[in-house]
């Protein structure tokens, strides 16, 4: 489970994949460290940017349609479950405070609920509940899925986002 301080000092726990988060709830101690269209390529150069961009000890990867404060699916990990290396394994997640994630800088990135199998070929295409899946491929494409909207690889409409906090 992870934690951090709300404004008012109450500790807030988040576990598992989060929908319909207002990031505006978010306690002030994350930031936003990543911000791109879904049309925007993600590829082993631009990953390593965004990576040395987001370099805290917990990552929150969320997508949100543009204009949105509302992050339609997300989810926060240590920054070492959420860069789990599965390189181009179809099946291959790293569960997680709650959540079954994935990542190769060269193939896809992305989660799905801890208990639910992923189907990687490079994005997750397996539709056990689809609204809880997230994947951006990394092999120069734009991203794939937003919860259960798919093919969003040349969307100018929805938002790839990461927030950081130590």
């Amino acid at each position: 489970m992870i934690c951090g301080s709300n404004i008012d000092g109450t500790t807030l726990y988040l576990s598992g994949v989060l929908l319909n988060l207002d990031l505006l709830s978010l306690p002030n101690s994350w930031t936003l460290c990543y911000s791109a269209t879904y049309v925007t390529p993600l590829n082993t150069l631009s990953i390593a940017s965004i990576l040395s961009l987001c370099n805290q000890d917990k990552l929150l990867i969320g997508c949100r349609p543009v204009g949105s404060t509302i992050l339609t699916v997300a989810a926060i990990g240590n920054r070492s479950d959420v860069l789990y290396d599965c390189g181009s394994s179809s099946n291959c997640k790293h569960e997680a405070n709650g959540i079954g994630w994935y990542f190769s800088d060269s193939y896809s990135w992305g989660f799905a609920s801890g208990n639910d199998a992923v189907i990687r070929g490079p994005c997750d295409t397996e539709s056990t509940n689809g609204g809880s899946r997230l994947c951006w491929p990394t092999q120069g494409d734009g991203g794939f899925r937003c919860g259960s909207t798919i093919n969003l690889g040349s969307s100018i409409t929805w938002m790839k986002v990461i927030f950081q906090s130590n």
